[in-house]
């Protein structure tokens, strides 16, 4: 395992989310998740319990409906921790401009690698207290 390369492919994972998130593209957003593994589970900062395949699922169509391209996001500091060979983490700040506001939350990105091919298994958003 090259560090350095796996480090950089999730970084990658994140440009791809920012990409996809700023294009309304629910189905680019949808193939960086292990959504269909058991263990898959979202913590959002607006929504109070952990929630899985069916509510992600549900949040991927509304995307699909009612979100326009054009909505603003950007992670920083982040930091790549590969725990093994089919493990990372993340954690990073995001910015987020809602209605013209810019919200900070503090985000926890899981990966797990499976046939070569990582991809998130968790991921927890809080926003940070004004």
């Amino acid at each position: 395992m090259n560090e350095r390369e796996e480090k950089r492919k999730i970084l990658e994972i994140i440009e791809t989310y920012v990409k996809a998130f700023e294009s309304a593209d629910a189905d680019l957003m949808q193939s960086l998740f292990w959504i269909d593994d058991s263990r898959f589970i979202e913590v959002e900062n607006h929504i109070p319990e952990p929630f899985g395949r069916e509510r992600f699922l549900a949040i991927m169509d509304w995307i699909r409906k009612y979100q326009k391209p054009g909505w603003k996001m950007k992670f920083y500091d982040t930091k790549v921790h590969i725990l093994s060979p089919e493990v990372a983490y993340t954690v990073s700040l995001r910015d987020q401009s809602e209605d013209g506001e810019v919200k900070t939350s503090r985000v926890t990105l899981i990966f797990l690698k499976k046939e070569n091919e990582w991809r998130i298994i968790h991921g927890h958003f809080s926003y940070v207290p004004k």
